[in-house]
C-alpha cells in the first residue's frame, strides 16, 4: 500500500476525498499490476468490482450489430471504469483491455457504495459517469441506431435521459398523453390493458427493446399501461427529439411502423384468446422471463424415471433439483436456479453467496453459517437449508464436517484469539448449474432428452406462445 500513501497521486485520483475517505479506500481496496493486452472486464460477464487507473491506458470496446470490438473510448490515469456492473449487478456492458502495462486500484462494490455515501462530490461524479456510459453503450447496441453517424449519435446522447424504475413502478398509464419513447437498457416491463374491468397482460418487453412509440407515431393517447416488472433502466426520448430523429432518418420510421403493426396484431390475439392470455400472464407473473437460463422439462418426452434428480444427488451429495415446479401446458419448470437478472438472494453479511463472472450464483461453504437469509429472499425456493451433521444420511456432509473440523483444529491460538467460534448446524445449498463441471448432471443423464436448459425469451418467444417450440431446442 506504500504506493497509495503518496498522497499527491492519490488526490489526483480522488480529489473529492477527505483523509479519512482515503484511509478507508486504502484499507479496503487492492493495487493490481496488469500486463499489456489483458482484458480486465469482458462484455457480458458479471463483476462486483470497479477499477481506478493509477497509470497506463485502457481501451473500452463493445460488440454491436455490424460492429465487432467497436472502440468507445480510451481512458488514462485518473479515470474509473467497471462501476456500472459493480453498482447495478448487471453484466459488464463493455470490454476493457490494457493497452500497455497498467497499474489499477481494484475497488469492491461495497467499498465504492460506502464512499459514495461518505462523499457527495464523489457520488455525483460516479452517477454522472454511470449515466453517460449507460446511454453511450446502449444507443450503439439498438439495431435501428446502428446506421446513424457518430455525430448523430453524440447529439442523441445529449438529448436523452437515463431513468431508473423500481419493481412495480408505473411508467405510464393507459389513456395518458404520449410524450416520450423509451429504450430498455436493463430489466423488463410488462404491458397491460383494461378489458371488462380487469387488467390483462398483453405483452412483456425485455432489455434492448423499446416502447411508447405508438402514441407518438399516431398522436394518440397511450394504448396500454407499462410497468416495471423488475428494477428497470430506460433511456427516455422526448417527443420532439423523437420526431426530429424520424424526420432525418426515414428508414428508422419504417422499422418502427412495422413494429407497431406487429404489436397491435399481438395485442389483438392475446385479448381474444383467453388461454393465450393466461399463459402469457403465467410467464410474466411467475418470473419465468427474469431467467437468464431456465431449466425445463418437456412432459411429452419425460418418462418419470427421476434420473435427473438422482444424478444431481449423486454429483452433489444432495438433490438440488425438484421436478415438481411450475407447469405451463406441456412444459414443466422444475425448481432449479434460474440465473436471475437481478437475484434477490445475493445479499449476505458473511459473503457466503456470490455470482461467478459467467452468471452462476453459488454458495461458498466455508463462509456460510446457516442463517438462511438467502433462502428466505429467493422467490423460487431454490435455496434449501440442510443439516451438516452426519446423521443427515449424506456422505457429502460427513466430508464437509470432517474438513471443517480439521480446518478448525489446525488454526493457531493466535488466529483464534478474539474470534467467535461458529457452531454451524445448517448449510445453504442450491443449484449452481453444475458450476465447475463440463456438463449439468440432470440434462446429461436424461434418457429421453426431456430436460434441458433454455433461454426463456428465445424458447417461449418474445411474447407468449409457449406451445410453439423453437427449432434450436428440439
Amino acid at each position: 500500500m506504500q504506493e497509495l500513501n503518496e498522497k499527491g497521486a492519490f488526490v489526483k485520483l480522488f480529489p473529492q476525498f477527505s483523509e479519512d475517505d482515503c484511509d478507508y479506500l486504502i484499507n479496503n481496496s487492492a493495487i493490481l499490476k496488469i500486463p499489456s493486452g489483458t482484458a480486465l472486464c469482458r462484455e457480458g460477464e458479471y463483476g462486483d468490482t470497479s477499477f481506478a487507473i493509477m497509470n497506463g491506458v485502457v481501451e473500452i470496446s463493445i460488440n454491436a450489430e455490424g460492429h465487432d470490438n467497436l472502440t468507445l473510448a480510451m481512458l488514462e490515469e485518473g479515470n474509473i471504469f467497471g462501476e456500472m456492473a459493480a453498482l447495478s449487478g448487471q453484466p459488464r456492458n463493455a470490454t476493457v483491455t490494457a493497452k500497455d502495462e497498467l497499474t489499477v486500484l481494484e475497488i469492491p462494490s461495497n467499498t465504492l457504495m460506502e464512499l459514495m455515501k461518505k462523499s457527495p462530490g464523489f457520488n455525483d461524479t460516479i452517477e454522472s459517469l454511470y449515466s453517460e456510459r449507460a446511454v453511450k453503450s446502449c444507443l450503439r447496441k439498438v439495431p435501428f441506431f446502428t446506421k446513424l453517424s457518430q455525430s448523430a449519435l453524440e447529439q442523441l446522447e445529449e438529448r436523452v435521459k437515463l431513468i431508473t424504475y423500481k419493481q412495480g413502478d408505473i411508467i405510464f398509464n393507459e389513456g395518458d398523453t404520449g410524450d416520450s419513447l423509451y429504450i430498455i437498457r436493463s430489466g423488463f416491463v410488462k404491458v397491460s390493458k383494461r378489458q371488462e374491468d380487469k387488467e390483462k397482460i398483453v405483452a412483456y418487453i425485455s432489455h434492448g427493446n423499446y416502447f411508447g412509440e405508438m402514441a407518438l407515431l399516431e398522436d394518440e393517447k397511450r394504448s396500454a399501461t407499462i410497468s416495471a416488472f423488475t428494477k428497470t433502466e430506460v433511456i427516455q426520448f422526448l417527443k420532439d427529439d423523437f420526431n426530429e430523429l424520424l424526420k432525418m432518418n426515414p428508414e428508422i420510421s419504417e422499422l418502427i411502423r412495422d413494429s407497431v403493426i406487429d404489436r397491435k396484431l399481438n395485442t389483438f390475439e392475446v385479448l381474444r384468446d383467453s388461454e393465450k392470455a393466461e399463459r402469457l400472464e403465467a410467464i410474466v407473473e411467475r418470473g419465468i422471463i427474469q431467467a437468464d437460463s431456465l431449466l425445463i422439462i418437456d412432459l411429452k418426452r419425460c418418462i418419470n424415471c427421476d434420473n435427473c434428480v438422482k444424478s444431481c444427488e449423486s454429483r452433489h451429495g444432495y438433490p438440488r433439483l425438484d421436478r415438481k415446479g411450475t407447469r405451463l401446458a406441456e412444459i414443466s419448470v422444475p425448481v432449479a436456479c434460474r440465473v436471475c437478472h437481478d437475484p434477490l438472494c445475493l445479499t449476505c453479511n458473511f459473503d457466503a453467496i456470490k455470482r461467478a463472472p459467467t452468471g452462476e450464483v453459488h454458495i461458498i461453504d466455508d463462509n456460510c453459517i446457516g442463517v438462511s437469509g438467502c433462502a428466505i429472499r429467493c422467490p423460487y425456493n431454490v435455496i434449501k437449508m440442510v443439516s451438516t451433521k452426519s446423521d443427515s444420511g449424506s456422505k457429502w456432509f460427513d466430508i464437509i464436517g470432517t474438513l471443517m473440523r480439521k480446518k478448525q483444529e489446525t488454526k493457531t491460538d493466535e488466529e483464534d484469539q478474539g474470534k467467535p467460534k461458529i457452531n454451524r448446524k445448517r448449510l445453504a445449498i442450491k443449484c449452481d448449474n453444475c458450476m465447475g463441471f463440463s456438463d449439468t448432471a440432470c440434462t446429461n443423464n436424461c434418457p429421453t432428452h426431456a430436460i434441458k436448459w433454455v433461454n426463456p425469451i428465445e424458447y417461449f418467444g418474445d411474447n407468449e406462445d409457449i406451445i410453439s417450440k423453437r427449432k434450436k431446442y428440439q
